[in-house]
Protein backbone atom coordinates (compact mmCIF):
# COMPACT_ATOMS: atom_id res chain seq x y z
CA UNK A 1 0.00 0.00 0.00
CA UNK A 2 2.91 2.77 0.43
CA UNK A 3 4.27 1.91 -2.94
CA UNK A 4 0.47 2.49 -4.31
CA UNK A 5 0.19 5.71 -2.12
CA UNK A 6 3.75 6.75 -3.54
CA UNK A 7 2.17 6.12 -7.13
CA UNK A 8 -0.72 8.47 -6.96
CA UNK A 9 1.46 11.16 -4.61
CA UNK A 10 4.46 11.49 -7.96
CA UNK A 11 0.96 10.69 -10.12
CA UNK A 12 -0.73 13.87 -8.93
CA UNK A 13 2.74 16.11 -8.48
CA UNK A 14 2.68 14.88 -12.37
CA UNK A 15 -1.26 16.23 -12.99
CA UNK A 16 -1.08 19.04 -10.90
CA UNK A 17 -0.57 21.56 -13.90
CA UNK A 18 -3.65 20.66 -15.41
CA UNK A 19 -5.55 20.39 -12.63
CA UNK A 20 -4.65 22.57 -9.59
CA UNK A 21 -5.04 22.40 -6.44
CA UNK A 22 -8.72 22.38 -6.14
CA UNK A 23 -9.22 19.78 -8.49
CA UNK A 24 -6.54 17.40 -7.41
CA UNK A 25 -8.45 16.91 -3.56
CA UNK A 26 -11.72 16.71 -5.70
CA UNK A 27 -10.18 13.70 -7.87
CA UNK A 28 -9.51 11.76 -4.44
CA UNK A 29 -12.59 12.50 -3.84
CA UNK A 30 -13.56 10.51 -6.71
CA UNK A 31 -11.64 7.93 -5.95
CA UNK A 32 -13.22 7.82 -2.34
CA UNK A 33 -16.89 6.98 -4.60
CA UNK A 34 -15.47 4.96 -6.79
CA UNK A 35 -18.13 2.13 -8.79
CA UNK A 36 -16.24 -0.77 -7.15
CA UNK A 37 -17.97 -2.90 -8.87
CA UNK A 38 -16.07 -2.30 -11.66
CA UNK A 39 -12.49 -3.12 -10.02
CA UNK A 40 -12.64 -6.84 -10.67
CA UNK A 41 -13.17 -6.53 -14.04
CA UNK A 42 -10.38 -4.35 -14.61
CA UNK A 43 -8.06 -6.75 -12.66
CA UNK A 44 -9.56 -9.93 -15.14
CA UNK A 45 -8.97 -7.36 -18.58
CA UNK A 46 -5.36 -7.18 -16.66
CA UNK A 47 -4.81 -10.45 -16.44
CA UNK A 48 -5.87 -12.05 -19.90
CA UNK A 49 -3.78 -9.28 -21.73
CA UNK A 50 -0.46 -10.48 -20.00
CA UNK A 51 -1.90 -14.35 -20.88
CA UNK A 52 -2.31 -13.31 -24.45
CA UNK A 53 1.08 -12.16 -24.52
CA UNK A 54 2.39 -15.08 -23.23
CA UNK A 55 0.66 -17.14 -25.43
CA UNK A 56 1.54 -15.41 -28.34
CA UNK A 57 5.69 -15.96 -27.16
CA UNK A 58 4.35 -19.76 -26.15
CA UNK A 59 3.10 -19.76 -29.99
CA UNK A 60 6.57 -18.85 -31.80
CA UNK A 61 8.69 -21.10 -29.29
CA UNK A 62 6.57 -23.69 -30.80
CA UNK A 63 7.60 -23.30 -34.41
CA UNK A 64 11.08 -24.47 -33.23
CA UNK A 65 10.03 -27.83 -31.57
CA UNK A 66 10.26 -26.42 -27.79
CA UNK A 67 7.27 -27.06 -26.08
CA UNK A 68 6.58 -24.45 -22.79
CA UNK A 69 3.79 -25.44 -20.49
CA UNK A 70 1.44 -21.99 -20.15
CA UNK A 71 2.37 -21.38 -16.11
CA UNK A 72 6.29 -21.32 -16.79
CA UNK A 73 5.92 -18.80 -19.66
CA UNK A 74 3.06 -16.68 -17.64
CA UNK A 75 5.86 -16.73 -14.96
CA UNK A 76 8.71 -15.64 -17.88
CA UNK A 77 6.16 -13.00 -18.77
CA UNK A 78 5.37 -11.20 -15.51
CA UNK A 79 8.71 -12.01 -14.28
CA UNK A 80 10.00 -10.05 -16.99
CA UNK A 81 7.70 -7.45 -17.19
CA UNK A 82 7.98 -6.45 -13.72
CA UNK A 83 12.47 -6.05 -14.32
CA UNK A 84 11.17 -3.69 -17.76
CA UNK A 85 9.11 -1.54 -15.92
CA UNK A 86 11.01 -1.18 -12.80
CA UNK A 87 14.50 -0.39 -13.81
CA UNK A 88 15.00 3.12 -15.81
CA UNK A 89 16.43 2.90 -19.62
CA UNK A 90 18.20 -0.43 -19.15
CA UNK A 91 14.88 -1.86 -18.21
CA UNK A 92 13.95 -3.65 -21.69
CA UNK A 93 16.93 -4.77 -22.19
CA UNK A 94 17.43 -6.75 -18.90
CA UNK A 95 14.38 -8.17 -19.21
CA UNK A 96 15.03 -9.27 -23.10
CA UNK A 97 18.07 -11.35 -21.62
CA UNK A 98 16.06 -12.73 -18.42
CA UNK A 99 13.43 -13.76 -21.25
CA UNK A 100 16.30 -15.51 -23.49
CA UNK A 101 17.84 -17.41 -20.04
CA UNK A 102 14.28 -18.54 -19.16
CA UNK A 103 13.62 -19.89 -23.05
CA UNK A 104 16.82 -21.65 -22.96
CA UNK A 105 16.43 -22.99 -19.99
CA UNK A 106 12.82 -24.70 -20.86
CA UNK A 107 14.76 -26.19 -23.86
CA UNK A 108 14.86 -23.89 -26.61
CA UNK A 109 18.29 -23.07 -27.88
CA UNK A 110 20.05 -19.84 -28.60
CA UNK A 111 18.58 -18.84 -32.28
CA UNK A 112 14.94 -20.17 -31.53
CA UNK A 113 14.86 -18.39 -28.16
CA UNK A 114 16.47 -15.38 -30.00
CA UNK A 115 14.00 -14.94 -32.87
CA UNK A 116 11.27 -16.29 -30.84
CA UNK A 117 11.86 -12.88 -28.43
CA UNK A 118 12.93 -10.85 -32.22
CA UNK A 119 9.93 -11.82 -33.86
CA UNK A 120 7.23 -11.24 -30.67
CA UNK A 121 8.22 -7.73 -30.29
CA UNK A 122 7.89 -7.05 -34.47
CA UNK A 123 4.46 -8.46 -34.06
CA UNK A 124 3.41 -6.54 -30.57
CA UNK A 125 4.63 -3.04 -32.45
CA UNK A 126 3.05 -3.71 -35.66
CA UNK A 127 -0.46 -4.43 -33.48
CA UNK A 128 0.65 -1.38 -31.72
CA UNK A 129 0.39 0.38 -34.73
CA UNK A 130 -3.08 -0.74 -35.42
CA UNK A 131 -3.84 -0.08 -32.03
CA UNK A 132 -2.82 3.14 -33.44
CA UNK A 133 -4.19 3.41 -36.73
CA UNK A 134 -7.32 2.19 -35.35
CA UNK A 135 -7.74 5.27 -32.79
CA UNK A 136 -6.74 7.91 -35.43
CA UNK A 137 -9.03 6.22 -37.65
CA UNK A 138 -12.34 6.56 -35.07
CA UNK A 139 -11.14 10.06 -33.64
CA UNK A 140 -10.80 11.79 -37.21
CA UNK A 141 -7.19 12.52 -36.72
CA UNK A 142 -5.25 11.83 -40.07
CA UNK A 143 -1.87 12.82 -38.40
CA UNK A 144 -1.88 9.72 -35.80
CA UNK A 145 -3.20 7.46 -38.71
CA UNK A 146 -0.47 8.25 -40.81
CA UNK A 147 2.33 7.76 -37.68
CA UNK A 148 1.29 4.74 -36.77
CA UNK A 149 0.90 2.86 -40.47
CA UNK A 150 4.85 3.86 -40.59
CA UNK A 151 5.74 2.89 -37.11
CA UNK A 152 3.92 -0.69 -38.43
CA UNK A 153 5.29 -0.73 -41.96
CA UNK A 154 8.96 -0.15 -40.44
CA UNK A 155 8.23 -2.98 -37.85
CA UNK A 156 7.45 -5.62 -40.79
CA UNK A 157 10.11 -4.61 -42.92
CA UNK A 158 12.27 -5.21 -40.15
CA UNK A 159 10.90 -9.09 -39.60
CA UNK A 160 10.73 -9.49 -43.39
CA UNK A 161 14.70 -8.38 -43.95
CA UNK A 162 15.72 -10.86 -41.09
CA UNK A 163 13.49 -14.04 -42.91
CA UNK A 164 15.33 -12.99 -46.29
CA UNK A 165 18.40 -12.79 -45.00
CA UNK A 166 18.16 -15.77 -43.79
CA UNK A 167 16.54 -17.86 -46.29
CA UNK A 168 18.80 -15.99 -49.20
CA UNK A 169 22.41 -17.18 -49.31
CA UNK A 170 23.63 -14.01 -51.25
CA UNK A 171 22.15 -11.55 -48.84
CA UNK A 172 22.77 -13.71 -45.77
CA UNK A 173 26.51 -13.52 -47.07
CA UNK A 174 26.24 -9.98 -47.45
CA UNK A 175 24.86 -9.13 -43.76
CA UNK A 176 27.01 -12.20 -42.03
CA UNK A 177 29.97 -9.97 -42.91
CA UNK A 178 29.59 -6.73 -40.93
CA UNK A 179 27.63 -8.80 -37.85
CA UNK A 180 31.08 -10.60 -37.79
CA UNK A 181 33.25 -7.76 -37.91
CA UNK A 182 31.21 -5.69 -35.39
CA UNK A 183 31.24 -9.07 -32.55
CA UNK A 184 34.31 -9.41 -33.23
CA UNK A 185 35.89 -5.35 -32.20
CA UNK A 186 33.20 -5.91 -29.61
CA UNK A 187 34.98 -9.04 -28.04
CA UNK A 188 38.42 -6.50 -28.29
CA UNK A 189 36.90 -3.28 -26.58
CA UNK A 190 35.66 -5.68 -23.93
CA UNK A 191 38.96 -7.10 -23.39
CA UNK A 192 37.45 -11.02 -24.13
CA UNK A 193 39.66 -12.29 -26.98
CA UNK A 194 36.90 -14.87 -28.84
CA UNK A 195 37.49 -17.25 -31.65
CA UNK A 196 36.31 -16.01 -34.86
CA UNK A 197 32.54 -15.51 -34.83
CA UNK A 198 31.74 -16.30 -38.60
CA UNK A 199 31.17 -20.07 -38.11
CA UNK A 200 28.36 -19.37 -35.28
CA UNK A 201 26.51 -16.24 -36.94
CA UNK A 202 26.33 -18.88 -40.33
CA UNK A 203 25.01 -21.57 -38.04
CA UNK A 204 22.89 -18.95 -36.28
CA UNK A 205 21.33 -17.75 -39.52
CA UNK A 206 21.04 -21.57 -41.15
CA UNK A 207 19.00 -22.37 -37.94
CA UNK A 208 17.05 -19.06 -38.17
CA UNK A 209 15.64 -19.82 -41.87
CA UNK A 210 14.51 -23.19 -41.01
CA UNK A 211 11.61 -21.38 -38.98
CA UNK A 212 8.71 -22.00 -40.45
CA UNK A 213 4.99 -20.53 -39.14
CA UNK A 214 2.14 -21.21 -41.52
CA UNK A 215 -0.07 -18.12 -42.46
CA UNK A 216 -2.60 -19.01 -39.83
CA UNK A 217 -0.08 -18.82 -37.42
CA UNK A 218 0.98 -15.53 -38.17
CA UNK A 219 -2.43 -14.36 -37.98
CA UNK A 220 -2.79 -16.32 -34.35
CA UNK A 221 0.32 -14.08 -33.01
CA UNK A 222 -1.00 -10.93 -34.43
CA UNK A 223 -4.57 -11.67 -33.12
CA UNK A 224 -2.75 -12.65 -29.82
CA UNK A 225 -0.68 -9.29 -29.96
CA UNK A 226 -3.88 -7.64 -30.68
CA UNK A 227 -5.59 -8.88 -27.57
CA UNK A 228 -3.00 -8.29 -25.67
CA UNK A 229 -2.95 -4.09 -26.24
CA UNK A 230 -7.14 -4.25 -26.38
CA UNK A 231 -7.62 -5.83 -23.50
CA UNK A 232 -5.20 -3.13 -22.15
CA UNK A 233 -7.12 -0.63 -23.24
CA UNK A 234 -10.39 -2.10 -22.24
CA UNK A 235 -8.72 -1.86 -18.38
CA UNK A 236 -9.24 1.80 -19.07
CA UNK A 237 -12.10 2.10 -20.16
CA UNK A 238 -13.38 0.33 -17.18
CA UNK A 239 -11.47 2.44 -14.94
CA UNK A 240 -13.33 5.88 -16.71
CA UNK A 241 -16.67 4.00 -16.06
CA UNK A 242 -15.68 3.46 -12.43
CA UNK A 243 -14.75 6.56 -11.91
CA UNK A 244 -18.54 7.96 -13.10
CA UNK A 245 -17.45 9.46 -16.32
CA UNK A 246 -18.88 8.79 -19.88
CA UNK A 247 -16.00 6.90 -21.70
CA UNK A 248 -15.17 8.63 -24.97
CA UNK A 249 -15.10 5.48 -27.39
CA UNK A 250 -14.14 7.27 -30.25
CA UNK A 251 -11.04 9.00 -28.74
CA UNK A 252 -10.14 5.72 -26.05
CA UNK A 253 -7.61 3.95 -28.60
CA UNK A 254 -5.84 7.62 -29.72
CA UNK A 255 -5.67 8.59 -25.78
CA UNK A 256 -4.34 5.15 -24.75
CA UNK A 257 -2.34 5.34 -27.53
CA UNK A 258 -0.48 8.40 -26.35
CA UNK A 259 -0.01 6.97 -22.70
CA UNK A 260 1.70 3.81 -24.42
CA UNK A 261 3.85 6.16 -26.22
CA UNK A 262 5.18 8.26 -22.85
CA UNK A 263 5.30 4.97 -21.21
CA UNK A 264 7.31 3.59 -24.11
CA UNK A 265 10.17 6.62 -23.37
CA UNK A 266 10.99 4.32 -20.00
CA UNK A 267 12.38 8.04 -18.62
CA UNK A 268 10.97 6.55 -15.19
CA UNK A 269 10.13 3.07 -13.67
CA UNK A 270 7.01 2.61 -16.00
CA UNK A 271 6.80 5.68 -17.18
CA UNK A 272 5.80 6.79 -13.63
CA UNK A 273 4.43 10.37 -13.64
CA UNK A 274 5.12 11.06 -17.40
CA UNK A 275 2.28 8.55 -18.51
CA UNK A 276 -0.11 9.48 -15.69
CA UNK A 277 -0.22 13.43 -17.12
CA UNK A 278 -0.20 12.77 -20.61
CA UNK A 279 -3.07 9.92 -20.02
CA UNK A 280 -4.90 12.58 -18.16
CA UNK A 281 -3.96 15.50 -20.27
CA UNK A 282 -5.57 13.48 -23.19
CA UNK A 283 -8.61 12.35 -21.38
CA UNK A 284 -9.22 16.11 -20.38
CA UNK A 285 -9.29 17.02 -24.11
CA UNK A 286 -11.77 14.67 -24.93
CA UNK A 287 -14.16 16.32 -22.39
CA UNK A 288 -13.78 14.70 -19.09
CA UNK A 289 -13.78 16.98 -16.07
CA UNK A 290 -9.98 17.19 -14.90
CA UNK A 291 -10.86 15.08 -11.27
CA UNK A 292 -12.77 12.28 -13.16
CA UNK A 293 -10.09 11.75 -15.56
CA UNK A 294 -7.28 11.88 -12.63
CA UNK A 295 -9.07 9.24 -11.14
CA UNK A 296 -9.70 7.32 -14.01
CA UNK A 297 -5.79 7.64 -15.07
CA UNK A 298 -4.83 6.35 -11.53
CA UNK A 299 -7.39 3.36 -11.37
CA UNK A 300 -6.06 2.12 -14.50
CA UNK A 301 -2.43 2.44 -13.20
CA UNK A 302 -3.31 0.42 -9.97
CA UNK A 303 -4.28 -2.23 -11.88
CA UNK A 304 -1.85 -2.14 -15.55
CA UNK A 305 1.06 -1.07 -13.36
CA UNK A 306 1.73 -1.77 -9.96
CA UNK A 307 -0.70 -4.73 -9.70
CA UNK A 308 1.25 -6.74 -12.74
CA UNK A 309 4.72 -5.78 -11.50
CA UNK A 310 3.86 -6.44 -8.05
CA UNK A 311 2.95 -9.68 -8.92
CA UNK A 312 5.80 -9.93 -11.47
CA UNK A 313 8.39 -9.37 -8.83
CA UNK A 314 6.50 -12.02 -6.40
CA UNK A 315 6.82 -14.71 -9.32
CA UNK A 316 10.45 -13.69 -9.36
CA UNK A 317 11.69 -14.28 -6.26
CA UNK A 318 9.45 -17.60 -6.26
CA UNK A 319 11.57 -18.67 -9.11
CA UNK A 320 15.14 -17.81 -7.48
CA UNK A 321 13.72 -19.48 -4.49
CA UNK A 322 13.02 -22.43 -6.27
CA UNK A 323 15.98 -22.43 -8.73
CA UNK A 324 18.53 -23.90 -5.58
CA UNK A 325 16.13 -26.49 -4.50
CA UNK A 326 15.64 -27.54 -8.16
CA UNK A 327 19.75 -28.01 -8.64
CA UNK A 328 19.73 -29.81 -5.48
CA UNK A 329 17.25 -32.12 -6.84
CA UNK A 330 19.63 -33.11 -9.99
CA UNK A 331 22.22 -33.17 -7.80
CA UNK A 332 20.43 -36.24 -6.13
CA UNK A 333 20.51 -38.07 -8.85
CA UNK A 334 24.67 -37.55 -9.39
CA UNK A 335 26.71 -40.98 -8.49
CA UNK A 336 27.79 -41.11 -4.94
CA UNK A 337 26.08 -37.72 -4.12
CA UNK A 338 23.77 -38.99 -1.10
CA UNK A 339 26.59 -41.27 0.01
CA UNK A 340 28.69 -38.22 0.44
CA UNK A 341 26.49 -36.00 1.71
CA UNK A 342 24.81 -38.24 4.43
CA UNK A 343 28.31 -39.05 6.08
CA UNK A 344 29.55 -35.53 5.94
CA UNK A 345 32.74 -36.53 3.98
CA UNK A 346 34.67 -35.50 1.03
CA UNK A 347 33.53 -36.40 -2.31
CA UNK A 348 34.05 -39.80 -3.76
CA UNK A 349 37.56 -39.63 -5.54
CA UNK A 350 36.12 -39.12 -9.59
CA UNK A 351 34.30 -36.45 -8.86
CA UNK A 352 34.71 -32.67 -8.91
CA UNK A 353 32.36 -29.90 -6.65
CA UNK A 354 31.55 -26.82 -8.14
CA UNK A 355 32.57 -23.64 -6.51
CA UNK A 356 30.34 -22.56 -3.88
CA UNK A 357 27.19 -20.38 -4.77
CA UNK A 358 23.80 -19.80 -2.89
CA UNK A 359 22.45 -23.46 -2.54
CA UNK A 360 26.07 -25.26 -2.61
CA UNK A 361 27.32 -26.77 -5.74
CA UNK A 362 26.76 -30.14 -7.50
CA UNK A 363 28.93 -32.70 -7.61
CA UNK A 364 30.59 -33.57 -11.62
CA UNK A 365 31.28 -36.92 -12.56
CA UNK A 366 34.58 -38.15 -13.64
CA UNK A 367 35.76 -36.10 -17.04
CA UNK A 368 33.18 -33.30 -16.64
CA UNK A 369 33.86 -29.98 -15.71
CA UNK A 370 31.96 -26.63 -14.11
CA UNK A 371 30.71 -24.35 -16.65
CA UNK A 372 32.93 -21.13 -16.60
CA UNK A 373 30.08 -18.57 -16.62
CA UNK A 374 27.86 -20.07 -13.79
CA UNK A 375 30.48 -22.26 -11.43
CA UNK A 376 28.17 -24.66 -11.41
CA UNK A 377 28.35 -28.47 -12.82
CA UNK A 378 26.24 -28.08 -16.47
CA UNK A 379 22.80 -29.72 -15.73
CA UNK A 380 22.26 -33.24 -17.61
CA UNK A 381 19.50 -32.83 -20.33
Amino acid sequence: MARIGAAIAVAGLAAAGIAGRATLAASFTVLGHLHWIWIPAAIVLEAASMAAFAIMLRRLLAVGGASVGVRPMLATAYAANAVSVSVPLAGPGLATAFSFRRFSGHGADAPLAGWSLLAGGVISSAAAALVGLGGGLASGNTLAAAVAVLGGVLAVALLLLVAAATRRPRLRGVLERPAAWTLRHGSQLLRRPAADPAPAIRAWAERLGSFRLSPSGWMTVTGLALANWLADAAVLAVSIHAAGAAVPWHDLLLVYGSGIAAQSLNITPGGLGVTEGTLSVALVATGLHASQALAAVLLYRLASFWLVASAGWLVLLWLRRRQPARLHAVAADQPGYGSSRRSGATPTPGTARSPGRPGGGIECPAGRRPARDTELCPLPR
